[in-house]
């Protein structure tokens, strides 16, 4: 686990800066605090630059790194944790190795395979590989997206980094807003890549490389197993449950390879407690956990997780929070570049600092919603289809109408969440797909339009969601968890682990987002999914045979913070401070609608918690801007 930076000229005329390059390497240090190191091919058309954080062999495996024979160069963030299998398959090749690092592996399936050596890595990745035999420097991200990669061009050069802040902070142009991914974040949440919030700046897409060098930038090459490919499971419960514990046990124990301490973030959810059990009982290894709780008890699920812990033998360590939990958004702001609509990322720092403490790896959870239909929206998108399926238009119209009586009353009854009103929005006439799209905006239109009424296309934001649920094949459920994946999992959660751990040294490893993994739960039909009790039925069905069914049966929580009530309490004068925030006005924000949305929160007609934490990340990332 690293970050990289470099550059490579796209013009024959134009060189990177070697200043420059050391100056990014310094500002992504935290990532790499136990080595650092850069290389340049020799007429100066490349330069890669590396921050290391050692995890698997700590003598030999420093970058760049170079390969034994050929002109290859690389830096690589991330771990690729079926290495030794990729290994052993080219040493048979004729293949030489001369380091246990799994940094080397990657050289040696490069010259194998071309850029095809990208389909078989399991792991999570950021790569800059400069092939000097073709004068071309490789891009590439993971599948899932678990590692940033950010890049901008300037002066006949591309220049890369792993973080949005070393690219801004090493150029003497001013970089301006970029109002189409403001426009998306406000109604997302996050920004989508291949956009960052910047316009001189983008992200590289999950699942994608990139190739440049002086003869120009190349187009991105998507890589891995496309959604539409899988061919539907069609065994039975029992089966899939098997086979998924097959693949589950096989990505625990891969991802305990290390040379370095290890624990798991532990929630008391069932994602993170079904790996915490099969690293323990399965592998056989015995492994600190760490959760944070909250003093607000619906929020807390710190009970939870230390009995599961005790039910498992694990070392359990909890650290409990408070709303103080706001005043760490500068920093990781900070880290991000951009701003996250996404509160959960606070707690998350927390947790990962505190763990840090202890340990230099963590298996985390990540990914059982979005694999094995754990959302919410999966099981009331299903609710939809079957409205639209047995009502006419008059009883739609009047469902809809009570529906808005009740989102216009007078406040009388409890706060009405977003996602009731998003709810409101799918009721309408139209496809699945637009259904959906409705389902996992931020905003609802009408909520977008009292903000920023003058801003960009709000349409815009559900062409992305709705062309992804579009191409997949299969049921409404595999549409709705791919377009989950390719979207709100690639470019929110996963930059929020990476931005949350890596500001610690500290490397996450998740299991459930195995690739293998994830493209089996694809094919699993929603009925093997979501039952009456909720989603996840597979993996609830798996954590029932380590830990008592007490601990499998009880209503899903989720990784979040009592925002809504610091925010009619303690936080309440933060929010009257946005709504005066020339910086937000500057962005074409309406304060008098953020002072509505204010003012309905306050007074619990509302309930619009998650809307307002995503305003005060937008403020405090534009007051620095």
């Amino acid at each position: 686990m690293c970050g990289i930076a470099g550059g490579v000229a796209i013009r024959s005329d134009a060189r990177p800066s070697l200043e420059r390059i050391q100056r990014m390497s310094e500002l992504i240090a935290h990532r790499g605090p136990d080595g650092t190191g850069w290389w340049s091919s020799p007429d100066g058309a490349c330069i890669l630059a590396h921050r290391r954080l050692s995890v698997i062999d700590l003598e030999t495996g420093a970058q760049p790194m170079q390969h034994v024979e050929r002109p290859v160069t690389v830096v690589f963030n991330g771990e690729i944790y079926n290495y030794l299998e990729i290994r052993d398959q080219l040493t048979r090749e004729g293949q030489r190795f001369e380091t246990r690092s799994d940094t080397e592996v990657i050289l040696g399936a490069y010259v194998a395979r071309g850029l095809e050596f990208l389909e078989p890595l399991r792991g999570m990745f950021a790569i800059a590989l400069w092939d000097a035999t073709r004068r071309q420097l490789v891009l590439a991200r993971d599948q899932i997206g678990k590692k940033p990669l950010y890049y901008a061009v300037e002066d006949g050069c591309l220049y890369f980094a792993s973080t949005l802040e070393a690219l801004r902070r090493t150029t003497d142009s001013r970089w301006t807003p970029n109002r189409a991914a403001i426009s998306a974040y406000l109604a997302l949440g996050y920004v989508p890549a291949p956009l960052t919030v910047y316009d001189q700046a983008h992200k590289l897409e999950a699942g994608t490389s990139l190739c440049a060098g002086p003869g120009g930038i190349g187009s991105t090459r998507k890589f891995g197993t496309l959604p539409s490919e899988l061919e539907p499971f069609d065994g039975s419960f029992d089966q899939a449950c098997d086979e998924t514990a097959r693949l589950l046990t096989e990505a625990v124990r891969i991802r305990l390879r290390s040379d370095v301490p290890l624990g798991i973030f532990l929630s008391g959810g069932v994602d993170s407690s079904l790996v915490t059990a099969i690293a323990t009982r399965e592998c056989g290894v015995d492994l600190q956990t760490f959760s944070i709780g909250f003093s607000v008890d619906r929020y807390d699920e710190s009970q939870h997780a230390a009995q599961v812990a005790q039910s498992l033998g694990a070392k359990h360590t909890v650290l409990r929070v408070d709303e103080d939990l706001l005043g760490l958004l500068p920093q990781f702001s900070l880290h991000s570049g951009e701003p996250l609509g996404d509160v959960s990322a606070l707690p998350l720092w927390v947790l990962a600092e505190l763990t840090r403490r202890h340990v230099t790896v963590a298996l985390a959870g990540d990914g059982g919603d979005e694999l094995f239909g754990g959302y919410v929206w999966y099981a009331t998108a299903a609710r939809l289809e079957n409205v639209h399926a047995l009502a006419g238009g008059a009883r739609l119209r009047s469902t809809r109408q009570a529906l808005a009586s009740v989102v216009a009353g007078s406040g009388t009854s409890s706060a009405l969440s977003g996602r009731i009103v998003r709810t409101l929005d799918a009721l309408a006439p139209g496809t699945a797909a637009s259904r959906f799209a409705h389902l996992r905006v931020l905003f609802s239109e009408r909520d977008f339009a009292r903000v920023m009424p003058a801003g960009g296309s709000y349409s815009d934001n559900f062409t992305r969601a709705i062309s992804v649920f579009e191409a997949v094949g299969g049921d409404a459920l595999r549409r709705m968890r791919a377009a989950d994946m390719a979207t709100y999992l690639a470019d929110c959660l996963m930059p929020k682990v990476d931005v949350a751990t890596m500001a610690h040294a500290l490397e996450a490893r998740a299991p459930l987002l195995d690739t293998v993994l994830a493209d089996f739960a694809l094919t699993l039909p929603q009925r093997y999914l979501i039952d009456r009790s909720g989603g996840k039925r597979v993996l609830r069905s798996l954590l029932a045979r380590y830990v008592p069914r007490t601990l499998v049966e009880r209503p899903k929580q989720g990784f979040t913070v009592p925002l809504d009530e610091w925010f009619r309490g303690p936080l309440s004068e933060r929010l009257r401070e946005i709504a005066r925030s020339d910086a937000l006005a500057a962005l074409g924000l309406d304060l008098d609608g953020l002072a509505s949305l204010r003012d309905e929160h306050a007074r619990g007609q509302r309930n619009h918690g998650d809307r307002l934490f995503a305003l005060l990340a937008l403020d405090d990332w534009a007051r620095r801007n």
